[in-house]
């Protein structure tokens, strides 16, 4: 495989090693799935997926992998009836349905260790328009398609979705590094256990 930086080992760039995870589940596609939770304005949707486009092109163009756009695919679940303020549990039983067949569908063969087949992003209301803002601290909810409730935690946090345990099933990440790095960085099995932070924390990076 021919470097994407002759000055950089391909395992210590981003866009060389999703390529090499491109092969070795002998998929043609990758990206995360993405659900539209927030009707308020499509104009304001409009706005927010262009940033998106944006931060996937300087982040792939920062490792030099602007190559990766052909076998990029953006994937958006978008329905006003069922979607509007959805919570992440009902976005995750969603995924979980789409998962079943998608991988076949995709790329003609199971989901392998595809980040794009274990992971989905929401945006709902607060965090559209965080993204819109003029900060530097717009983020999405990263939602873990295989989580289940730690029985064993006492639950003595605050309340996220009503949930007090730890582990809440999903994360705040920083909209800047959710489509390349953190994609990259959720590969390993151990990955959730190593990135996790507890919502209203904001993973970034």
């Amino acid at each position: 495989m021919l470097k994407r930086d002759p000055a950089t080992r391909t395992s210590d760039n981003v866009a060389d090693e999703i390529g090499r995870y491109l092969r070795w589940d002998g998929h043609r596609t990758w990206g995360f799935v993405i659900y539209r939770c927030t009707y308020e304005s499509d104009s304001d949707w409009a706005r927010f997926m262009e940033a998106l486009r944006s931060e996937l092109h300087l982040s792939l163009e920062h490792y030099k992998g602007l190559d990766l756009l052909e076998s990029f695919k953006l994937t958006v679940f978008e329905d006003k009836d069922t979607l509007d303020d959805a919570s992440t549990f009902s976005v995750r039983e969603h995924f979980k349905e789409w998962v079943k067949t998608a991988p076949y569908q995709e790329q003609g063969k199971g989901p392998g260790l595809s980040q794009r087949y274990r992971y989905c992003i929401q945006v709902d209301d607060e965090a559209l328009m965080t993204v819109l803002s003029d900060e530097y601290d717009g983020w999405v909810n990263l939602i873990k398609l295989d989580w289940e409730r730690d029985e064993s935690d006492p639950g003595i946090r605050d309340p996220v979705e009503d949930l007090t345990v730890g582990d809440v099933g999903w994360m705040m990440v920083d909209v800047r590094f959710f489509m390349v790095s953190n994609y990259y960085y959720l590969r390993p099995s151990y990955a959730w256990e190593y990135e996790y932070i507890r919502p209203p924390q904001v993973k970034c990076g």
